[in-house]
């Protein structure tokens, strides 16, 4: 036999105290009636339990304790949950995100795409990136899709304080984060217009082939491109005073995948691409602990707990003393 919750024992020591104190009431009472009555007289009966009232309250005592402690013997066998891919998604959150060649703009539209896939799993976990000029973990991988909707919805193109687009920085962080988890099936979805000021992604792809996450890189906008809208109805312009065009570079997310052994898709294409890429690929990978049954001590507590509740229910027909 072992116990749950061995910490409650201690509580043990409540009745063994409290037996002694009552007694010793139960006595003064007596002294001070028998002053009352004078010596002799007969006494009648006082209230509060008698010898057989204190045992049974005693022994239900007990009987809880070692209810809270969980006492376990035997074991069942507990049939393991299905748990599939731990996905994390990097999100582009730079400037050049805003453009609305995708509508309403290349960054509402990639989180649309994403929403459709967290709506869409099935015990997977998932995490989430925003990166620009560095990349953050806002989300690590969790299977509260909810968690994971909440952190998707506030991301935006103030998420990052740093800008520009660093390429690297997204993957260094993923690796980052599949480190720390279980071993099994590991994606990476990158969601971006490819643009990069730093160049430095190849050796974090190869480093991610290593570590055997999956890659896939998702293009996020169009070839002909479109300028970055400002509040106040203004658009973006660069040093020199220029108003900048931001296209896609396909090239760029393709590059990237072929170093990781992965591969990429265009959300140009579709915004359901993120939710028809989990139906025919990421919902097929391995599913660690499905249908298998792991054996666990079988709970005890229901036993003690019945008949501590029993005692208690017996002790005020039983253990009273007659009040005549």
């Amino acid at each position: 036999m072992s116990f749950g919750d061995p910490a409650y024992l201690w509580l043990a020591l409540c009745p063994l105290l409290a037996a002694p104190l009552a007694l010793a009431c139960a006595r003064r009472r007596r002294r001070e009636l028998a002053r009352l009555t004078g010596e002799g007289a007969p006494a009648p009966g006082l209230p509060g339990p008698g010898w057989g009232g204190g045992a049974l309250l005693l022994a239900a005592s007990g009987l809880l304790v070692f209810a809270c402690c969980r006492p376990q013997w035997g074991s069942v066998a507990e049939e393991q949950p299905a748990r599939g891919a731990d996905i994390l998604v990097a999100l582009d959150t730079s400037k050049s995100m805003l453009a609305n060649d995708l509508k309403p703009s290349r960054l509402a539209a990639a989180k649309e795409a994403i929403a459709a896939l967290g709506a869409g799993l099935n015990g997977e976990r998932i995490g989430l990136i925003d990166f620009a000029g560095s990349a953050f973990l806002v989300c690590p991988l969790t299977r509260d899709y909810g968690v994971f909707s909440s952190a998707l919805a506030e991301a935006g193109a103030d998420s990052i304080p740093l800008g520009g687009t660093s390429l690297a920085a997204p993957l260094r962080e993923a690796r980052r984060a599949f480190s720390r988890g279980a071993p099994g099936a590991k994606v990476l979805i990158l969601v971006s217009d490819g643009e990069d000021q730093a160049g430095d992604y190849a050796a974090e792809a190869g480093a991610l082939r290593q570590a055997g996450v999956t890659l896939v890189c998702v293009g996020a906008g169009t070839l002909p491109g479109a300028l970055i809208p400002l509040p106040g109805g203004e658009f973006l312009k660069d040093a020199g005073g220029a108003v900048v065009k931001t296209r896609l570079h396909p090239a760029t997310l393709r590059e990237i995948a072929g170093g990781a052994g992965g591969r990429s898709l265009d959300l140009s294409a579709g915004g359901a691409a993120l939710a028809e890429l989990y139906r025919r690929e990421l919902a097929g990978l391995e599913r660690r602990g499905g249908g298998t049954a792991k054996p666990r001590p079988r709970e005890r507590f229901q036993l003690p707990l019945a008949l501590a509740l029993a005692l208690l229910f017996l002790e005020p027909l039983l253990g009273r003393r007659n009040q005549r």
